[in-house]
């Protein structure tokens, strides 16, 4: 019951946080929050384009920055390391050849990903909005079934109660 009543606590401050008072006002809101959700999800299927697009680069970016290492032993003379060093080797090169600086890719990279993170959170909002909105719809109708009932037996209750005295 404790749990039951946190429930509902949670649903009320959610219902009161966003102005929904009749049930086409709770449809709204899920709508709203359906429409922002398939907005948001086109932005992030963007930048994932965008990602996509920068792999190679970043990849090799990621690559040369993990493999500095082992191109310093390959250096020095330490065997075992020319398989690490023909890795090293290549990433260089693809980045030296891409016409961007490191500088510019790592930022590219990071604000990608931040904003990625952003609309994934926020995506993740919206759908916890409309799936609070589907519990709420569903346990409205279970709760105007239940009331229904009660008045259909209190009105039996009463009926048979005025028969007997009758």
């Amino acid at each position: 019951e404790i749990m039951k009543a946190d429930v509902y606590k949670a649903r009320l401050k959610f219902l009161q946080e966003n102005g929904i008072a009749t049930a086409d006002d709770l449809t709204a809101c899920m709508q709203q929050a359906e429409s922002k959700t398939a907005q948001l999800a086109k932005q992030r299927t963007f930048l994932n384009v965008r990602k996509k697009k920068r792999k190679k680069l970043f990849d090799a970016l990621a690559a040369e920055e993990s493999l500095a290492a082992s191109k310093a032993l390959y250096e020095e003379g330490i065997s075992g390391m020319e398989s690490e060093y023909a890795q090293y080797a290549e990433a260089k090169a693809i980045l030296d050849a891409c016409g961007f600086s490191r500088q510019t890719l790592t930022e590219e990279k990071a604000d990608i990903y931040e904003q990625l993170a952003q609309l994934n959170k926020q995506i993740r909002a919206e759908r916890q909005k409309i799936k609070l909105c589907r519990e709420i719809a569903d346990s409205a109708a279970v709760m105007q079934r239940d009331v229904a009932a009660q008045e259909k037996s209190r009105h039996e209750k009463e009926s048979s109660q005025t028969r007997d005295h009758e």
